[in-house]
């Protein structure tokens, strides 16, 4: 499933081509894509608003257009949705969902094979991201924001780096990464972090994210960005060896995700601190 990189890359290449446009036109082949509204609804609402922004929050991509009034349109790509920017004129392809035709002879493509993916219209963001925590690559992520929320929290750590209404965005494969990162076993107790451990994954969060989006994200697996060049160091490498100290990486369960980790730096209980 497409994480923050992948989702900031897909909104940035959607920024560079369309923003300014008018939509003309829409066409919605699969209904349940439109997740608010009857696909009806949805075309009435969008066709003569122009496009004033793009941005993403999280996992969303959300795209500001005004027509008489502001609208927000949220999409969440879930396991293999994408956005294509194409000429108009383009037949439509086989897994193309949502269509929305512009006034510079492009359209919008949302294509979806397995079609999980969602668009939301709303008229106030809150009701779609309202619920989401704070951005990680935000000022508002300190240290001190992170120390207390692992402070307040018994579970494991790796669940913990997925709830998205603690912090936005980070999905199954960059929270194996900033572990591995940080030598933490991913079902350690996150209250019982210390606080030097705390200061490593709190940079290497801001640094891996960083890393990913100048990579334009990482082309592993479904509905993630084509040709994005992250290539992660411990995700999907199980029985291969760790790029540390070439001991085999395991795959093991951790709240119902496949999660990787090297069983000699990331020792549970017995957290070290190496560089990555």
């Amino acid at each position: 499933m497409p994480e923050l990189p992948e989702v900031e890359t897909t909104a940035r290449y959607l920024r560079d081509r369309v923003l300014g446009a008018r939509i003309i036109d829409a066409k919605v082949s699969w209904a349940r894509t439109i997740a608010t509204s009857t696909p009806r609804r949805f075309i009435d609402e969008i066709v003569g608003a122009e496009i004033q922004d793009i941005f993403r929050r999280g996992k969303f991509i959300g795209i500001s257009i005004e027509h008489r009034s502001k609208r927000f349109l949220f999409a969440h790509l879930r396991m293999s949705g994408s956005f294509d920017v194409v000429s108009k004129d383009l037949p439509i392809g086989a897994h193309d969902r949502v269509l929305l035709y512009l006034d510079n002879d492009k359209s919008i493509r949302f294509s979806d094979p397995r079609k999980f993916g969602r668009i939301y219209l709303c008229r106030d963001p809150q009701e779609v991201v309202g619920k989401l925590g704070i951005e990680p690559l935000s000022d508002e992520c300190t240290v001190s924001f992170l120390t207390q929320i692992l402070q307040r929290h018994r579970g494991s750590i790796k669940p913990l780096l997925l709830n998205q209404s603690v912090l936005a965005g980070i999905g199954n494969i960059y929270a194996d990464e900033v572990l591995w990162k940080s030598n933490i076993h991913p079902l350690t107790s996150a209250a019982r972090i210390p606080t030097k451990h705390i200061e490593a994954l709190h940079a290497n969060i801001k640094s891996t994210l960083t890393t990913a989006i100048t990579l334009a994200g990482t082309d592993f697996g479904d509905g993630v960005v084509d040709g994005g060049m992250y290539i992660p160091s411990v995700y999907g490498r199980e029985d291969e060896p760790c790029k540390r100290c070439s001991t085999p990486i395991k795959k093991i369960i951790v709240g119902q995700r496949g999660t990787h980790f090297c069983p000699k730096c990331q020792r549970r209980r017995a957290i070290r601190r190496t560089s990555a």
